[in-house]
């Protein structure tokens, strides 16, 4: 099992930096007792109240090692050294402060040995208890941290039965009624105190937990719905390259195939009108060129980048009626407010869009284009005196009309085309328009 996977963030460096406050304070003891009290009075050496469980704590921790080896057992390992060498720690120094002319013997011999009274023992080792308390907060936090409210309910039985036996010991099972009432007093006090504040850090990290999970959830269908946009994106534009190659190369390539088979078919029969077809296939395939590069010139956008809507609008007006020999009436004002990248790319692309079917198919010689905003609404409307056709009977293949109305919906709006064979045709191109 991997440790550091399941290892809580933070509880490495927090276990860490209490373990060296507890071994600084333990250090300052045996400073205090060396200063106060001969060696040679002591009942213990000042080196045994040194906690070494903290000490070996910390070769755990700052050891990877260890950690790896240890595996799921590492954070119980950890808490039990915690656990043992504070109530061992606490009890030995209550044992020098008794009466430095007590010796060690008192955990050999028992208390027959003892050289104070057995109640006064009794209640330095009560006290310590007492003062085990916030001690043993850290093991408890670990575990909490660590684990769930169970394994907090186990480790305080499994500190308190220790506690008992570590105690029984040190008095050699001598002890009166009343130390053992006293001491029942502060392990359920103990136990209430441990059980309250175990609850509420299991509580806070099982909600620290479901918040990570839902997180962990969240960005994972953001990147679901990043994946979606990002293939929605590619489709969209594919579509839009299909709309803007479609009367340029496809509609010359399909010119030029029918020319080239019609020069095939009078290349032996009528070599003059086979060169003749010869020359309109090739001023097709250069008119052709041409148009397929100001196609790609235009996907760049530069005029409506450079002009704004209303005045890169009414350059390409002029220019598609110049290019068609029709009359342009135009009535573009300007816009006081910043139309948003993608809603004036919309504008601007079915304003081409329309401008071009009028050039390449509808014949006319009226243009009249009007751009008008009323609120939040912006109106393309761009009519012609052309041919017209039947909206009702659209080839499937078709997709500048088509690429209208889908351009329209990519941004909220409508596109409605109103058209009849022999009375020109009508586009009403019209959506909501963000300020910006």
């Amino acid at each position: 099992m991997n440790t550091k996977s399941e290892l809580k963030p933070g509880l490495i460096n927090t276990y860490r930096l209490l373990s060296w406050v507890l071994v600084g304070i333990s250090s300052f003891q045996v400073l205090s007792h060396l200063v106060r009290m001969q060696l040679s009075d002591m009942a213990i050496h000042p080196v045994w109240i040194l906690p070494y469980s903290n000490i070996l704590i910390l070769c755990f921790l700052y050891w990877p090692w260890a950690m790896k080896k240890a595996g799921k057992f590492f954070i119980p390992l950890l808490v039990t050294l915690a656990t043992l060498g504070s109530i061992l720690h606490t009890y030995l120094i209550s044992m020098i402060r008794i009466a430095p002319e007590v010796t060690i013997s008192i955990l050999i011999g028992g208390t027959q040995d003892l050289l104070v009274p057995l109640e006064m023992y009794e209640l330095n080792l009560i006290t310590a208890s007492w003062q085990l308390i916030p001690l043993l907060f850290i093991p408890l936090i670990m575990v909490a941290w660590q684990y769930d409210f169970k394994a907090v309910i186990a480790y305080i039985i499994g500190a308190t039965l220790l506690d008992t036996l570590i105690y029984l010991s040190f008095i050699s099972g001598s002890f009166t009624f009343v130390s053992m009432i006293s001491m029942a007093g502060v392990w359920s006090t103990r136990t209430l105190t441990f059980l309250v504040v175990g609850f509420l850090v299991s509580r806070m990290m099982a909600a620290q937990r479901q918040q990570q999970n839902e997180l962990k959830q969240a960005n994972q269908e953001l990147l679901g719905y990043t994946m979606t946009l990002e293939q929605l994106t590619t489709t969209r534009e594919r579509n839009r390259l299909a709309r803007e190659l479609h009367d340029t190369l496809a509609h010359t390539l399909s010119s030029l195939s029918v020319q080239l088979n019609a020069v095939q078919s009078l290349w032996e029969k009528d070599k003059n009108a086979a060169q003749q077809g010869l020359n309109h296939a090739l001023s097709a395939t250069r008119y052709g060129l041409d148009e397929t590069r100001r196609a790609l010139k235009a996907l760049r956008s530069a005029p409506l980048e450079d002009l704004g809507l209303c005045l890169a609008i009414k350059e390409m007006a002029q220019s598609a009626a110049d290019r068609c020999g029709a009359a342009l009436t135009i009535k573009v004002p300007e816009i006081s407010f910043e139309i948003p990248p993608n809603q004036s790319q919309a504008f601007y692309r079915a304003a081409q869009e329309a401008l071009e079917n009028i050039v390449r198919h509808s014949e006319a010689t009226l243009i009249t284009l009007t751009l008008t905003h009323t609120g939040d609404t912006l109106t393309l409307e761009i009519t012609d005196d052309g041919v017209g056709f039947d909206p009702q009977h659209i080839p499937p293949e078709t997709y500048g009309l088509r690429g209208l109305q889908e351009r329209a919906s990519l941004i909220g709006g409508v596109c409605t085309i109103d058209s009849q064979p022999g009375q020109g045709t009508s586009i009403l191109f019209r959506a909501g328009v963000t300020h910006t």
